[in-house]
């Protein structure tokens, strides 16, 4: 009979099982070793691309803590990586806006005598600068005021009706230079109807104030540009002046005092102005600017100011550059309009007293850098009288262009004269005819 045999495992197949799971189990151990501790990312087992073993210098960064990753579960990076490039710094940008200002504005004279109309019994203004609007298109458009605006004071050659106010908003200002030689003559009643009438209309006074209020350093922002425009008056009358001072309002038309002007000038500075323009009535009617009138220009340039266009004289006068002297060692080339003459004038006598020119900048500012006063421009003006009717009108206008329809060949000489005394002003001056 024979024997069944008896099959199973061998005892040399146990041993090789034995030492296949000491290898597995060893090769286990080293990987994490070599991992720090993390376990291996066998993400690649499920695609069919193979990811390269880290290099010997990948695990060294690794030892030294220079490429260890926040997220353990993501792998040291394959190679250093350099830093990127760092952006070019981008341009500041700039921000800009237009001034537009104007000689003197003055309802005197026949321009008031001609104006009123008896069957209403008030002033009929309402057109007189109406011809000048498609020359006011800046941002900010100013004109020097010479006449005191109240409904209740009796009206002279000083002193008009609210028909004023009412005349510089339909041409386009917004802003009114109101100190001159007689802003006070009527004391703060003036003052205060002066501003009353002019706020109403939505037209800001400078030069005159509150006698609450007399500080005249207020930024004001447009487009961007933060700026101050400030205004003083040379001619105070000496009597007037007195008076002030007596009354303890001096402040309420500020003279043109250098050290107030530099004060101003800083305090605007401190508040944040890009940009400050100073506004001056100075001279005298009819002379060109002396000494006495250019060291005040010199000295106004010294103390910060941007930009300085004067009024008073009644003629047109030249625009320079001054070279100005900074507080803090710096220089600057600083811009001064001695005068833009008349915008509205009741002179007939003398074409230079007719004539008058509006002076038109833009302001800009970049970044850190100072403001900068771009391309002076001008328009030459021209007070046009005419009789309709069997009355006489007046009415401002650009006087560069041909004579406009009902313009008989007097006035259109007349105006020719005007103009030439404008361009004949400027002809040695930095400023281009628009």
């Amino acid at each position: 009979m024979r024997r069944q045999d008896k099959r199973g495992i061998s005892v040399g197949t146990v041993a090789v099982l034995v030492m296949t799971c000491l290898v597995l189990a060893g090769t286990v151990l080293i990987w994490l070793r070599l991992s720090s501790g993390r376990m291996p990312d066998l993400s690649h087992l499920h695609t069919d691309t193979a990811v390269a073993p880290e290099g010997p210098e990948d695990q060294a960064d690794e030892v030294r803590g220079q490429n260890l990753s926040a997220d353990p579960s993501v792998p040291p990076a394959s190679a250093p990586t350099s830093a990127p490039s760092a952006a070019p710094a981008a341009e500041p940008e700039e921000y800009s806006f237009t001034l537009t200002v104007a000689g003197t504005a003055a309802v005197e004279g026949e321009v008031r005598k001609n104006s009123y109309v008896s069957e209403l019994k008030t002033y009929d203004l309402s057109d007189i600068m109406t011809l000048l609007k498609s020359e006011l298109r800046s941002d900010l458009n100013v004109v020097f005021l010479e006449n005191i605006i109240s409904d209740d004071l009796k009206v002279s050659d000083t002193v008009i009706t609210g028909n004023m106010a009412d005349m510089l908003k339909a041409a386009g200002f917004n802003m009114a230079a109101c100190g001159f030689s007689l802003s006070w003559y009527q004391a703060e009643n003036g003052v205060s109807d002066t501003r009353m009438n002019l706020l109403e209309r939505g037209i800001r006074p400078v030069g005159i104030y509150d006698e609450n209020d007399q500080n005249q350093v207020r930024v004001s922002e447009t487009n961007g540009v933060r700026y101050v425009i400030l205004q003083y008056t040379d001619t105070i009358a000496s009597g007037i002046r007195k008076k002030m001072a007596k009354n303890n309002m001096s402040g309420m038309v500020p003279e043109a005092d250098p050290e107030a002007i530099a004060a101003d000038i800083a305090a605007a500075r401190s508040q944040g102005a890009r940009a400050v323009i100073v506004l001056i009535s100075w001279g005298k009617v009819g002379k060109a600017p002396d000494k006495a009138q250019k060291a005040l220009a010199r000295k106004i340039a010294d103390a910060g100011a941007d930009l300085i266009i004067g009024s008073g004289s009644r003629i047109p006068q030249g625009v320079e550059y001054l070279s100005a002297v900074r507080e803090d060692g710096s220089t600057a080339s600083v811009p001064c309009a001695w005068s833009l003459g008349t915008t509205l004038s009741a002179e007939r006598g003398s074409a230079r007293r007719l004539s008058g020119y509006l002076l038109h900048v833009t302001v800009s500012v970049r970044g850190n850098s100072a403001a900068r006063i771009g391309e002076l421009r001008f328009t030459p003006v021209y007070t046009w009288k005419y009789k309709q009717d069997g009355r006489f009108y007046y009415r401002c206008l650009a006087s560069g262009g041909s004579a406009p329809d009902g313009m008989d060949s007097d006035q259109a000489k007349m105006m020719k004269k005007a103009y030439d005394a404008v361009t004949d002003a400027l002809k040695d001056s930095p400023v281009t005819q628009r």
